[in-house]
């Protein structure tokens, strides 16, 4: 698990793509509260080191685990943007 330091996500502001936000309606409201809630996490560093994030090989990307969940994103650090790329069970996450 990689640990992101709170330098790099504490202050972002949070930006979705348009695909995250229709699967993250589609979603019941109980895991979406879950998901939201962890982002948020993401991004104010309260609690970045019990967050599940990993590095992806191969892509300048980082996922975050949620249960059966994946959310990969990507960080700007010189513009302080996380930008959500994609919300999909673990399943089908990496299927692009």
């Amino acid at each position: 698990m990689t640990k992101i330091g709170n330098n790099m996500t504490t202050g972002c502001s949070i930006h979705y793509r348009r695909d995250a936000v229709r699967y993250l309606k589609r979603l019941n409201a109980k895991d979406r509260r879950r998901i939201l809630k962890s982002i948020e996490s993401l991004s104010t560093g309260e609690t970045s080191g019990k967050l599940d994030v990993k590095k992806l090989v191969h892509r300048p990307a980082f996922r975050l685990r949620v249960g059966g969940f994946r959310i990969l994103f990507e960080i700007d650090t010189g513009s302080r943007k996380i930008m959500i790329l994609s919300v999909r069970p673990r399943g089908k996450a990496y299927k692009e």
